[in-house]
C-alpha cells in the first residue's frame, strides 16, 4: 500500500495550508500554557491538515536550504513569509528535514513544537538526536545537519565558520573532501537541481580537486549501498549538469562517462528506464562536451540512439508501423549503403536535413496567423452580417432572411458581451444605429437599448471590465445614464473591492449625472450603501448635492459619518465644521486621529483653537507628550500662522523623565514648520 502512494503528487494548497497551521500552532505554543483553548485549536487545525495530506500519501518530508522549504525536490514559494518564517526556525535548531508519518497524534506535534522552542546555547557539543529522544517523537524523524561529519584540520578552510548556509557547507564539505559521511545524500537529495548546482558554480573552480567530481555524482543520485541508480535520478542528474557553467560541465560529464563506464550493465538498465527525449540530450551533451568515450560505452549508447523506441519483430524491424525485412535493413548499413548513393546525392540529402525549415514556414504562419484566429474569422462574420441587414435590398433578402440575420447577430452580441468584447459590440450597435430607417435596423437597436440587456452588460463588466477598461469605458459612455441605476445596483452586492473600485470608477465617471442618481437613493437604511453614495456625491457633486449629506454627519457608522463631513467640508458648509469639532473633543482616540486627518487634508483653519489647546495642555507621561503628536501634524498641515507660537514654546520646552517623547514631537513640528512659508519660520 505505501508503494501505491509513494509518488502521488500532494496538493499546494492543502500543504500550504498545513504548513501554515504549524507556524501558527507553533507560535501559540511558545505564547499559551498546554491546557489552553488557542494551543488546542491550533494544534487541531495542523493535526486535521496533515491527516487529510496522510490520505495522499503515508510520509511528507520538508527539507530546508537557507530560509527555504523543499518538497519533492520542489522549492516552496521563497516569498511566502510564512515558508521563510517555518524554515528558519529549522534552520536555528540545524535541521535538515522533517518528515511525518501516518499515525501522527496531537500530542506529538505539542512535543516537536516544544523542542524547536528549545534554547540550545552555541557552545553545545552533544549529540541531537540523543536530545531528541526525551520528546517521543514516534512518527515523527528529524534529520540534523551532521558537523562531525566535516574534518577540521590545521591549514584547512574552516568552511563551518564562513558563515554560510548549511546547504553550503555539506557541498563545500564533498568539494574539499572534509565531508566523511554518507548522510549527504540524505541531505543533498532532496535539493533542487537548479539549486545544488548554483552551489556548485558559485565554488571557486581551481580549488576543486580532481576526486571531488567523483564523490559529488555519487552523494547527490546514489547511495554507496545502491548497485546502480534509477532512470528518474539519472533524468535528475542530467537537469543538475544542465545548470552547470561551460567549464564545470565538461569536467562533471568527464567524470560520469568514466564513472557509468565501470558498470555498463547497470547503465544500460536505467537507460531503458529513460523517455527518448532525455536520452537524446544526455546523448547530445556527452558527444559536445567529454571529449573521448570509451568504445563500449560509445557502443552502448549509438545502439539507444538508433534503436530508440523502435520495436523489432521476428527477424526484422518495425518503422512507423512499417515491417522492413533483414534485407532491406542490411541495405541500409553503410557498406551498402554507399553503393546504391552517390556522393553527390548523400550531400544534397545532408543539405536538406540541415536547412531549417521551421524559419522558412514562420513568415507563411504568421501572414496566415491573424486570418485563422477565431477571433478575426468571428468579426469578418459580424462585418457581413451587419453589411446584409444594412442594405435594403428587398429583392434578393426577404424578411424571412432578416429575421434569420437578426436572431444569428443577436447570439454574435451576447458573445461579445460575455467575452469582453465590449469594440466589436459598440461598433454594432453604431452600425445598426446609422441605419435607422432599415425595415430591420430599429428593433435591432431597441433591444440593444432595453433593460434586460444593459444589465447583462452590467453582469459582463462584473467580470471582464477591468481587463478591457477603456473598450468598457467607451461602451457606458454610449448608455450614458441609463447605465447608472444597474451599476449602482450592482455595486451595492459585489462582494471583490477590486470591483467595486472598478465599478465606482465608471460610475464617478459620469460626474453630476451620477451624484443626481446617488441623491435619489440616500433613503437606503444600510450604513455601506449609504457610505458609498456619499463617495459617489463628494467626487462627483456640485454644492449643492453636497449639503444633501448634512443629516449623516451624526450617523451610528463612524464610517458614514465622517464621509458626510467630508462632503460638508468640501461644501465649506457650517455644519461640517461643527461636527468635525464635535469627533475632535470625543472619548474615543481612533475617532480624534480621523478627525484630525480630515482637518489637515481638509485645512480647516476653523479649528486650530481647538488642536493648539490640546497642544497645551500640560504632559505628565510620556504618553502625553505622543499623543499630541498627531495635533502638531495637522497644524502643519493647516498651515495657520496662528499656531506658530505654539509650536516654538514646544520646542523650547525640557523634559528629565520624558526625554525621548519630547523629542518625537519636536520631530513632528520641525516637520510641520516646513509647510510655513521661509519668511515665517525664521521669525
Amino acid at each position: 500500500m505505501f508503494d501505491l502512494k509513494e509518488n502521488v503528487p500532494l496538493d499546494t494548497r492543502l500543504l500550504s495550508e498545513a504548513i501554515i497551521e504549524l507556524n501558527i500552532s507553533r507560535h501559540n505554543v511558545s505564547i499559551y500554557p498546554r491546557n489552553h483553548p488557542i494551543v488546542d485549536t491550533s494544534l487541531n487545525k495542523a493535526f486535521d491538515d496533515l491527516q487529510q495530506l496522510f490520505e495522499l500519501r503515508q510520509e511528507i518530508t520538508l527539507a530546508t536550504a537557507k530560509d527555504s522549504l523543499i518538497i519533492d525536490m520542489q522549492q516552496l514559494d521563497s516569498q511566502n513569509p510564512v515558508y521563510k518564517d517555518f524554515a528558519a526556525c529549522l534552520g536555528r535548531m540545524n535541521i535538515a528535514s522533517v518528515t511525518f508519518v501516518q499515525g501522527l497524534t496531537k500530542e506529538e506535534l505539542y512535543s516537536l513544537h516544544s523542542f524547536l522552542l528549545k534554547n540550545i546555547p552555541d557552545e553545545f557539543t552533544g549529540d541531537m538526536q540523543e536530545l531528541l529522544t526525551e520528546y517521543n517523537l514516534v512518527h515523527i524523524r528529524i534529520g540534523f545537519i551532521d558537523y562531525s561529519a566535516f574534518n577540521m584540520t590545521a591549514g584547512t578552510s574552516g568552511q563551518a565558520d564562513t558563515g554560510a548556509s548549511l546547504l553550503e557547507k555539506y557541498v563545500y564539505g564533498l568539494l574539499d573532501g572534509s565531508l566523511n559521511t554518507e548522510d549527504a545524500y540524505d541531505v543533498l537529495f532532496n535539493m533542487p537541481p537548479e539549486q545544488f548546482a548554483e552551489l556548485i558554480n558559485n565554488a571557486v573552480p581551481h580549488k576543486i580537486r580532481e576526486d571531488s567530481y567523483d564523490r559529488i555524482i555519487t552523494s547527490y543520485i546514489r547511495k554507496s549501498s545502491e548497485r546502480a541508480f534509477s532512470g528518474k535520478k539519472l533524468a535528475k542528474f542530467l537537469g543538475f549538469i544542465n545548470h552547470l557553467n561551460p567549464v564545470l560541465k565538461r569536467q562533471f560529464l568527464s567524470s560520469t562517462v568514466k564513472a557509468i563506464s565501470r558498470d555498463l550493465p547497470a547503465i544500460e538498465k536505467s537507460l531503458r528506464d529513460l523517455s527518448a527525449d532525455d536520452f537524446m540530450e544526455l546523448f547530445n551533451i556527452i558527444n559536445e562536451y567529454s571529449g573521448s568515450i570509451p568504445e563500449a560505452l560509445k557502443n552502448l549508447l549509438d545502439k539507444f540512439s538508433v534503436y530508440q523506441q523502435k520495436p523489432f519483430y521476428g527477424g526484422g524491424l518495425i518503422e512507423d508501423d512499417i515491417f522492413l525485412s533483414p534485407e532491406i535493413v542490411a541495405l541500409f548499413e553503410k557498406a551498402n549503403f554507399s553503393e546504391f548513393v552517390t556522393d553527390s546525392y548523400q550531400a544534397e540529402i545532408q543539405r536538406i536535413l540541415k536547412a531549417d525549415s521551421q524559419k522558412a514556414a514562420t513568415g507563411l504562419t504568421k501572414a496566415f496567423a491573424k486570418e485563422w484566429s477565431d477571433e478575426h474569422i468571428e468579426k469578418n462574420f459580424n462585418r457581413i452580417l451587419l453589411e446584409l441587414l444594412s442594405s435594403g435590398i428587398t429583392d434578393i433578402i426577404d424578411q424571412e432572411d432578416y429575421n434569420l440575420f437578426a436572431g444569428i447577430l443577436q447570439e454574435q452580441m451576447v458573445q461579445f458581451i460575455n467575452t469582453g468584447q465590449y469594440g466589436q459590440a459598440l461598433k454594432t450597435i453604431r452600425t445598426l444605429e446609422s441605419n435607422a430607417d432599415n425595415r430591420l435596423s430599429p428593433v435591432a437597436v431597441q433591444y440593444y437599448n432595453s433593460p434586460q440587456f444593459i444589465l447583462s452588460l452590467v453582469d459582463s463588466l462584473r467580470v471582464m471590465g477591468r481587463q478591457m477598461r477603456d473598450d468598457a469605458m467607451l461602451l457606458c459612455d454610449y448608455y450614458d445614464e441609463k447605465i447608472l441605476p444597474p451599476l449602482m445596483d450592482a455595486l451595492f452586492v459585489e462582494e471583490s473591492p477590486a470591483t467595486r473600485k472598478f465599478i465606482l470608477s465608471v460610475i464617478t465617471h459620469f460626474g453630476y449625472k451620477s451624484a443626481d442618481e446617488a441623491v435619489k437613493r440616500l433613503g437606503d437604511k444600510r450604513w455601506f450603501v449609504t457610505r458609498n453614495l456619499l463617495f459617489i456625491l463628494l467626487e462627483c457633486g456640485n454644492e449643492e448635492a453636497l449639503k444633501q449629506a448634512k443629516p449623516y454627519c451624526n450617523h451610528e457608522n463612524p464610517k458614514v459619518s465622517f464621509e458626510a463631513i467630508k462632503c460638508l467640508l468640501k461644501a465649506r458648509d457650517e455644519y461640517g465644521i461643527t461636527s468635525l469639532r464635535n469627533y475632535l473633543n470625543s472619548e474615543s482616540k481612533e475617532l480624534i486621529k480621523k478627525a484630525l486627518d480630515l482637518a489637515g487634508a481638509f485645512k480647516v483653519k476653523e479649528v486650530v483653537p481647538d488642536l493648539i489647546k490640546m497642544l497645551k495642555k500640560r504632559a505628565l507621561l510620556g504618553a502625553d507628550f505622543e499623543e499630541k503628536i498627531p495635533f502638531a501634524r495637522a497644524l502643519g498641515q493647516i498651515g495657520d500662522p496662528a499656531a506658530l507660537d505654539t509650536l516654538r514654546n514646544i520646542l523650547d520646552e525640557k523634559s528629565l523623565f520624558f526625554k525621548s517623547a519630547l523629542d518625537r514631537l519636536k520631530a513632528e513640528i520641525k516637520s510641520a514648520l516646513k509647510n510655513y512659508p521661509g519668511d515665517l519660520q525664521r521669525e
